[in-house]
C-alpha cells in the first residue's frame, strides 16, 4: 500500500478489446484500450449516428476520435489517459471531433486526459445538429509531456465552431489537482460563436483548479474560462456567448477573461481564489479574477459589446488593492481592462481562505441535489480531495470511497481495515472529526 506521491489515472482492472474503427451507425458498448499515442481507442469514420454508451476507454492517445460529418453521442463512459508513448506529445483527448455535424457528450468521467475538442463544424445548429456537453466529471486535464514540458489543453475547447445555434455547455464538474495536472484554459472558445438569436450557453459548471506545473511556478497563462481567437472580422471572431451561474475556484492567473470577440457576457458567476493550497503553500501565479481586454489588438468593428457584470468575486493577490488590500478582483493595473470597476459584488473585506473555497464545493453539491441532477456516469458522491489538511479535533469515523464516489465501507475510526482484502486500485479515505470537519486522502492499494 502506498500513500501520497504522483498519482496516475487509475485504470479499472477489467478485460479490454483492441482499438475499434466504427464504420456503421449504431449503439456501441465495450471496453477498449490503446497503448499508442498515435492510435485512438475508438475511431469513428461514418456519418451515420453513433452512440458510445457505458464504455471504458483507456489510452495514451485520443480516446475517441471522429472525422468530418460525424453524428456522435458519448454517454456514460469512463476515460483514462495513459502516459504518452512519444516525446513532446501530451495525453490524448477524451473526445476529438473534427467538423462534426452533431456532438453530444454527457454523463461521462474523464481522468488525466486533455479534455473535449470540437474542431470546426459541419452541422446547421438545429436540435439534431448542434453541440451539447453536459453532466460530465473531469479530473486533471493533463497536457504534460513524458520528457518534460507541456502543451496548452482545455477540459472543453471550441475551435472555429462558428455561427452555431444551440451550443450548451452545462453542469460539468472539472477539477485539477496541483502538481497532478497541466491545464491552460479550463474552458476556451477560440474563434467560435453562437448566433444573435441563440447565443452559446456556458452555465452551471463547477471548475476548480488552474495551476502551472509545478504549482508554485510564478508564471501561468491559463484561466477558468477565456474567449480567445485571432479572427479578423466580426463573423470570424468569438461572439454571441453567455456564461452564467458558473463557479470558478482556485484559478491562477485569472478565472474569467474576455480576450477576444464581441457580444460576450459573463454574469451571475461566482469566482473565489484564496491564493493558497490546502497545505498552506502559497500560489505565486495568481493575478486578477477577471478582465475584458483586446488581446489580439483588433479594431472596434471586431472587439465590442462585451460585459462582465453581476458576479460575486473574491480573489486574493498579495500587494494589490482592488477592492481591498491584497485583493485583485479585476485587473486595475495594466490599463488594458475595459470593464467598469462597478457592477459586480465583491466578497467582504475579510480573509478568503481554503475554507472559503471549500464552501463553494458545498454550494455546488447543494445545487445538484436541489435540482435532482448528478455528474459522471452514475449518481455518486464526487469528493474534493485535498493534498493535506490540518487536523486538530479528535477523529471519530472513517469512510472509504472509490474515485467515482461509491461508498465502499463506513466504520468507527478505531476499527482497523485489513487492506489485504481490498481490490487493488485507487481509493479516497475520508476521516470525520468531532468538530464536524473532515479531510480526504488518496490511498493506492497494490
Amino acid at each position: 500500500m502506498l500513500f501520497g506521491g504522483r498519482v496516475q489515472a487509475q485504470v479499472p482492472n477489467i478485460s479490454y478489446a483492441e482499438p475499434i474503427v466504427i464504420t456503421k451507425g449504431g449503439v456501441y458498448t465495450g471496453n477498449y484500450r490503446s497503448g499508442s499515442s498515435s492510435t485512438p481507442c475508438v475511431l469513428v469514420v461514418t456519418n451515420e449516428p453513433v452512440v458510445l454508451e457505458n464504455c471504458t476507454l483507456v489510452g495514451a492517445g485520443d480516446l475517441v476520435q471522429a472525422g468530418g460529418g460525424s453524428n456522435l453521442t458519448v454517454r456514460k463512459c469512463r476515460g483514462y489517459g495513459l502516459e504518452p508513448t512519444e516525446n513532446n506529445r501530451p495525453r490524448g483527448r477524451f473526445v476529438d471531433a473534427y467538423q462534426a455535424k452533431q456532438l453530444v457528450v454527457e454523463h461521462n468521467y474523464l481522468e488525466h486526459t486533455t479534455g473535449i475538442l470540437a474542431n470546426r463544424w459541419s452541422g446547421d445548429g438545429s436540435a439534431q445538429q448542434t453541440l451539447i456537453i453536459r453532466y460530465n466529471q473531469g479530473l486533471n486535464c493533463d497536457g504534460r509531456f513524458r520528457n518534460g514540458g507541456k502543451e496548452h489543453r482545455s477540459f472543453v475547447q471550441l475551435n472555429t465552431v462558428q455561427n452555431l445555434a444551440g451550443i450548451d455547455i452545462s453542469f460539468n464538474e472539472f477539477r485539477n489537482e496541483p502538481n497532478e495536472s497541466a491545464v491552460e484554459d479550463n474552458i476556451n472558445f477560440y474563434n467560435s460563436s453562437g448566433t444573435p438569436q441563440s447565443p452559446a450557453k456556458v452555465h452551471d459548471n463547477y471548475v476548480q483548479g488552474a495551476y502551472p506545473y509545478p504549482a508554485t511556478e510564478s508564471y501561468f497563462s491559463g484561466t477558468g474560462m477565456t474567449t480567445d481567437g485571432d479572427g479578423a472580422t466580426a463573423a470570424t471572431t468569438t461572439a454571441y456567448l453567455e456564461a452564467y451561474s458558473n463557479q470558478f475556484v482556485s484559478t491562477c492567473n485569472a478565472a474569467m477573461n474576455i480576450a477576444a470577440g464581441h457580444d460576450v457576457t459573463f454574469h451571475d458567476n461566482r469566482i473565489v481564489t484564496s491564493g493558497m493550497l490546502a497545505d498552506g503553500t502559497r500560489l505565486n501565479a495568481t493575478y486578477a479574477a477577471t478582465a475584458i481586454f483586446n488581446g489580439y489588438n483588433k479594431p472596434g468593428s471586431v472587439f465590442f459589446g462585451n460585459k462582465i457584470e453581476n458576479n460575486v468575486i473574491g480573489y486574493v493577490k498579495g500587494g494589490y488593492n482592488f477592492p481591498y488590500t491584497n485583493r485583485h478582483d479585476q485587473d486595475v493595473v495594466t490599463g488594458s481592462n475595459v470593464m467598469p470597476t462597478t457592477g459586480n459584488t465583491h466578497m467582504p473585506n475579510m480573509p478568503i481562505t481554503v475554507q472559503t473555497e471549500q464552501n463553494e464545493w458545498s454550494l455546488w453539491k447543494q445545487k445538484l441535489q436541489s435540482q435532482g441532477l448528478y455528474v459522471g456516469p452514475q449518481a455518486a458522491i464526487a469528493l474534493p480531495v485535498q493534498l493535506s489538511s490540518v487536523a486538530t479535533a479528535k477523529p471519530v469515523a472513517q469512510e472509504l470511497y472509490t474515485l467515482m464516489g461509491k461508498l465502499v465501507w463506513q466504520r468507527p475510526y478505531q476499527e482497523q481495515l485489513d487492506w489485504n482484502q481490498m481490490r487493488p486500485g485507487l481509493y479516497v479515505l475520508r476521516t470525520r472529526r468531532q468538530d464536524g470537519s473532515a479531510s480526504s486522502t488518496k490511498v493506492l492499494v497494490e
